[in-house]
């Protein structure tokens, strides 16, 4: 301000020498002033006003001054409180996260009476109350972020921790839900919310928080499908159990879309669509499935499609399930055990073989047990259960039981399906997963197959030594 009334000064001043310069007439100027007249020349007149302005802005900019005094001080004071407080945040935050409770209760309540910022302060308060182990004051703390919609997240994240802490899954689902619905950004509702679901078994509640969490883009799109695929199988297996089989195959059906890969939701869904007389449908299925994954269970459930078909029959229907995927080690196994029904002992010897060169497993050293015994070599079967006993398991084997149906998985079976499965693509049977062995018996996805065939050929026993003995230094 003095700057632009000295600038125009020096404007006035300039242009006064100019018209004094080019002209001689400088004019006058007459002043009454209560009965007083004042007579001079223009010039001086002017020169007299600037004079007079010259000397009232500084005046008047020093009254102003005054009389902001009293606010510029208690502004001052107030970046002074701030600044403090800052520092009493900054100082409990520090303190809070090195464990030092004490000094982080302290500057907490420093904080609070010098900023005039509750959210922080309220932070503060639930870290060094955590530092602290009073569980009980930080969740007073977190709860009070509730009521602001920039803290409620942080709140429900700091009062799931809580109810965790103290074993409430219930009340930690809650606010894992709660704070789902009110970020759509934050990551971590999301993974509580779903993993929370999945471990108490809601597969419902655990689909509406993917749905959710997928369409965020919160999670890769390949593992959201297996995911869903798992939950569906099991929220089918629910409904079955519920006595609700025509929802139960429906969402069965769903889950093998889903994921045409995951023989679980195949041969449930194929076992549910049989016992409704759709017998065509689940073969498409079983097929499908095949050809996308081929497991021992699916050739269980295709075999048992038509339990009342002559042994020829089912022979030529599982030969044309294996001609679907031929090349795959479960087929050589199925021709294998289709041979061994008709009691060839070297067709089923020559395609066990081509398996135990792939992975010479536990399973597939029962079979050639299977093909000693069925060849009357006592010995060689004993050998070969023996080796079995050693072999690595198959991991995607299931525990088929030759009377009922696969995968009869609790809901703790299904919880680990849920990510081995959803997030890795593998069928990893669960019994693996808890570190517990297969049973070493003639469980077989044609289990018929020593009851049903032909007498052995006793006249042939040194052959299937020779193999014993060559797989074994295999």
């Amino acid at each position: 301000m003095l700057r632009l009334a000295f600038l125009l000064i020096i404007a006035v001043l300039a242009v006064l020498v100019s018209w004094q310069v080019i002209t001689s007439d400088q004019g006058t100027v007459v002043i009454n002033w209560f009965g007083t007249q004042v007579t001079t020349s223009g010039l001086f007149a002017v020169l007299v006003l600037i004079a007079v302005v010259a000397v009232a802005l500084p005046l008047l900019r020093l009254i102003m001054f005054l009389m902001d005094a009293p606010g510029r001080i208690g502004k001052a004071s107030e970046r002074s409180r701030v600044r403090k407080g800052q520092e009493e945040l900054a100082l409990g935050l520090i303190a809070a996260e090195a464990g030092e409770f004490e000094d982080a209760r302290r500057h907490a309540d420093k904080a609070e009476n010098l900023v005039d910022e509750p959210r922080l302060a309220m932070l503060l308060q639930a870290r060094a109350a955590e530092v602290g182990g009073d569980t009980a004051a930080a969740e007073r703390a977190y709860s009070g972020m509730l009521s602001n919609e920039d803290t409620e997240v942080l709140g429900r994240k700091g009062l799931m921790a809580a109810a965790l802490k103290r074993g409430d899954r219930m009340a930690a689902r809650a606010h894992a839900d709660a704070a789902l619905r009110a970020s759509k950004t934050a990551s971590w509702p999301f993974q509580y919310a779903f993993d929370l679901a999945v471990q108490a078994g809601d597969w419902e509640a655990a689909m509406d928080a993917l749905d959710l969490g997928d369409k965020r883009k919160l999670i890769d799109d390949r593992v959201a499908k297996r995911r869903r695929a798992v939950l569906m199988t099991a929220q089918a297996q629910k409904l079955e159990r519920e006595r609700h089989l025509d929802k139960a195959a429906d969402m069965a059906q769903k889950a093998f879309r889903m994921a045409p890969a995951f023989a679980p939701a195949a041969a449930m869904a194929a076992r549910l669509l049989a016992a409704e007389g759709k017998g065509e449908r689940a073969a498409a299925i079983l097929e499908e499935a095949w050809e996308n994954g081929p497991h021992p269970a699916l050739a269980h459930a295709f075999r048992d499609l038509m339990p009342d078909e002559s042994r020829e029959a089912r022979a030529a229907r599982m030969n044309e399930l294996v001609s679907k995927r031929r090349d795959s080690r479960e087929s050589k196994i199925v021709l294998a055990e289709l041979a061994m029904e008709r009691g060839d002992w070297s067709a089923a010897q020559s395609a066990l073989e081509d398996a135990y060169r792939e992975s010479p497993s536990s399973r597939i050293c029962i079979l050639f047990a299977q093909v000693a015994r069925g060849r009357g070599d006592e010995n060689g079967a004993r050998t070969w259960l023996a080796q079995a006993a050693a072999a690595p398991r198959e991991p995607d084997w299931s525990d088929l039981d030759p009377e009922g149906p696969a995968f009869l998985y609790d809901d703790s079976d299904w919880a680990r399906l849920v990510y081995v499965f959803g997030d890795g693509g593998q069928l990893i049977h669960p019994r693996m997963e808890r570190g517990q062995h297969d049973a070493l018996g003639p469980v077989l996805a044609l289990p018929t197959a020593a009851l049903s065939a032909p007498k052995p050929d006793t006249t042939t026993p040194a052959q299937a030594v020779v193999v014993e003995d060559e797989h074994q230094g295999a």
